[in-house]
């Protein structure tokens, strides 16, 4: 759709006119511009006849939000003209004032003091086959009411009572083996990218928006977007040989084919379509994406031995999120070791009785060491030569004569 001009005549509220192909087209936009948008509504092209107006006032009265104050429509309103959410990171700000739209199109009349956990679960299973798309609404909608809460418009926060769906905890670490791939065949300023993201285990707009000043003695200084953290990150020395290829023509570290700073919708495009080229089919494939990169990073920087809060140092993540990545390496480590060692533990090698009894051991029933069989007791008294199950025997034997005689 073509830029909107200054139409040459007044028009009344939420009417826009739009400039194409030489002639002026007029457009109801209730709420343009604000999460709570609807489609615009085409109208008449002559504003002066009576059927324009007709059609403004029909449209108008059935697009126009209700004035009522408890509406989750004027909770959204006033969430997102509040301090808490210009705080907010731009990229999260994006994202969800798509599901502001998605919520005010489903519940956006309904009372914000009516919304139950019943209410809250069947909205969130309404994207259930996108696992991730549901988490992250329950989440945005979570933040909303919570925000709600102590000003005055309910209560509680019901999301509380609803968990995440499972298979929505984020993207999969990139394996060396696709990142070597990237490497080879993607293009140079893509790899510079990801090498960025990589190697600092930086979101994405932070990666684009880094500059070479911040590069002062070894160190990256950050800035993060989405939480405020400011950090101080060694240049990792494979990073390093990188950024020594980059000429510094420019002020942005990143940059696109043109010699520009990237801009997200950009690099965005530009990834997917490198992503579609035959020699990356397999990273594809297998549904990784660039925010993976942030994840390889701590799983590499665990591997490698550093402790959480070292990598909380690196990535700016919360502890709670480095300990859930560190709980499954853990995992991992734990189980190779376990099968490591049985394999290593060879019964042949150990003897062949000892390797039979073991095996009897390990697979045979519970044990009656308790239950003492008094044959095999005065067996083994009788072997010894000693003990209280020897001088039973003799004195039993010693009565059986003497009876043998009394016959």
């Amino acid at each position: 759709m073509a830029r909107p001009r200054k139409p040459s005549i007044k028009l009344p509220p939420h009417v826009n006119a739009v400039h194409a192909g030489g002639r002026e087209y007029y457009y109801v936009h209730v709420g343009r511009g604000t999460p709570a948008a609807y489609k615009p509504v085409r109208l008449p092209d002559d504003p002066s006849t009576p059927e324009f107006w007709a059609a403004y006032r029909a449209a108008v009265n059935a697009l126009e939000p209700r004035s009522d104050p408890t509406s989750v429509r004027a909770l959204i309103a006033a969430y997102t003209g509040s301090p808490e959410w210009h705080q907010l990171g731009e990229a999260t700000r994006t994202n969800w004032i798509i599901h502001h739209r998605r919520i005010i199109e489903i519940w956006g009349d309904l009372d914000v003091a009516g919304i139950q956990p019943k209410h809250v679960l069947a909205l969130r299973d309404r994207f259930a086959d996108r696992p991730a798309a549901a988490n992250n609404m329950l989440r945005c909608l979570s933040t909303l009411l919570a925000w709600s809460a102590p000003r005055g418009w309910r209560s509680d926060n019901p999301c509380r009572e609803v968990r995440k769906l499972k298979g929505g905890e984020g993207y999969a670490p990139w394996p060396w083996r696709a990142i070597e791939m990237f490497k080879a065949h993607a293009r140079l300023d893509l790899w510079l990218a990801a090498a960025m993201a990589l190697y600092s285990g930086q979101r994405q707009a932070d990666v684009l928006g880094l500059r070479w000043v911040q590069l002062e003695a070894g160190m990256i200084a950050v800035r993060q977007h989405k939480t405020g953290k400011e950090l101080w990150i060694p240049i990792h020395r494979d990073l390093a040989v990188v950024l020594r290829t980059i000429p510094r023509e420019h002020e942005t570290i990143c940059i696109n084919s043109r010699g520009k700073p990237w801009t997200p919708d950009g690099f965005r495009v530009a990834w997917r379509d490198d992503l579609a080229r035959p020699e990356l089919q397999l990273i594809r494939d297998a549904g990784l994406v660039f925010h993976g990169l942030r994840k390889s990073a701590v799983v590499m920087l665990l591997e490698a031995g550093a402790t959480e809060a070292e990598v909380m140092a690196v990535t700016g993540q919360s502890r709670e999120m480095v300990a859930h990545y560190a709980r499954q390496l853990n995992q991992r480590r734990l189980a190779v070791s376990a099968i490591l060692k049985w394999e290593a533990d060879d019964p042949a090698a150990r003897g062949k009785n000892e390797g039979l009894q073991n095996s009897r051991n390990v697979f045979a029933k519970p044990s009656t060491q308790n239950k003492t069989d008094p044959l095999q007791s005065f067996e083994i008294n009788q072997e010894t030569g000693a003990g209280e199950g020897n001088r039973t025997l003799d004195t039993q034997l010693g009565k059986l004569e003497k009876n043998g005689k009394k016959s």
